[in-house]
């Protein structure tokens, strides 16, 4: 079976330079020998993703973040193609969302033993996505962030001065007038600061605002609340970043194939971290979109116990390094 293997070559640990070599000899040693491509800043791997496709490719495997995975699942859409996930990334919502494992050894597992199955991907206006798609606050603060992120890569005043105007931001931003239509219904009149519309449990920074969220249900998970405080907001998100739910009145949660928004005035939308410019948008499902390598039943739980045996070695190590023999 021809396979590809698409890694950006700037994922993964800072302090593992061989990782590349690591990803090819754990999947030489499971039978797989793969064409390995790299992503690079003009090519993002869709146009690597959607050309091993057409050639024939029964498997191409994506190393690397969530931005990494995205592009790869544009470009493998509507195919026959099976995506396998390696994640290399800060986050790795997908993965996670997708019970695919981080360890480099039970990833590769997953690509031998798993089994493929069709999920589902978003589309707003005329964008493809995974995660979610976030109208309001969320949207006008996303630069922010990116800049705070690099940042704190080069450059710690540049970080300080992004993440000032962030803040100014969230505290000039007002609650807006919205209306919302599902699924062609009734038109639903409200004022919030942000609407999410989920297609996967988890996003962002590990916000998990739709737990209960299944990318194979052919639905998308609408997420606001109406008539919010600021501090209303707050404990929204750091909830969800605990994989908790606001325990709040007017916390609304529905479920529907097709999301259309209008807003006064417009507010900025991004999808996945995109910016997509500002309302009136749509937003619907892409049901049976992409197949997908994910673990059994049966494997997920070999996991569970391997991570159990893992760390009680660890723990028992431990105790013998902490506490050494007697001899007498």
């Amino acid at each position: 079976m021809y396979t590809r293997l698409i890694i950006n070559p700037t994922a993964g640990p800072a302090d593992k330079p061989d990782l590349l070599t690591e990803i090819v000899d754990g999947l030489q040693n499971q039978g797989i020998e793969a064409e390995l491509c790299t992503t690079t800043p003009d090519e993002d791997g869709e146009g690597l993703a959607a050309e091993a496709a057409k050639a024939g490719a029964g498997l191409v495997i994506v190393a690397g973040g969530d931005g990494t995975i995205e592009a790869v699942a544009r470009g493998l859409m509507h195919t026959q193609t099976v995506m396998g996930i390696i994640p290399l990334g800060t986050r790795n919502n997908i993965a996670a969302s997708l019970d695919i494992p981080c360890d480099l050894t039970q990833a590769i597992q997953t690509l031998v033993e798993g089994e493929s199955g069709r999920f589902d991907m978003g589309k707003a206006n005329n964008h493809y996505f995974v995660e979610v798609v976030g109208v309001g606050l969320e949207a006008t603060l996303f630069p922010c962030g990116d800049e705070v992120k690099e940042g704190i890569k080069k450059n710690y005043l540049t970080a300080f001065k992004s993440a000032f105007s962030g803040i100014q931001t969230f505290l000039q931003f007002k609650p807006h007038r919205l209306v919302l239509r599902l699924d062609g219904g009734r038109m639903r009149r409200l004022r919030t600061l942000q609407v999410n519309i989920c297609n996967s449990p988890r996003y962002g920074v590990q916000f998990s605002l739709a737990p209960d969220a299944k990318m194979n249900d052919g639905k998308l998970d609408v997420i606001y609340i109406d008539k919010p405080s600021k501090w209303d907001y707050l404990r929204h998100f750091f909830k969800a970043m605990r994989g908790e739910r606001l325990p709040h009145k007017r916390l609304n949660i529905h479920r529907a194939a097709k999301v259309e928004i209008r807003s006064y005035p417009s507010l900025e939308v991004h999808a996945d971290g995109q910016c997509l410019g500002t309302t009136p948008i749509t937003v619907e499902v892409v049901p049976k979109a992409l197949l997908i390598c994910v673990p059994t039943p049966e494997l997920l739980a070999k996991f569970v116990d391997e991570s159990y045996i893992h760390g009680w070695t660890q723990q028992a190590e431990t105790v013998s390094t902490d506490y050494p023999s007697i001899s007498f």
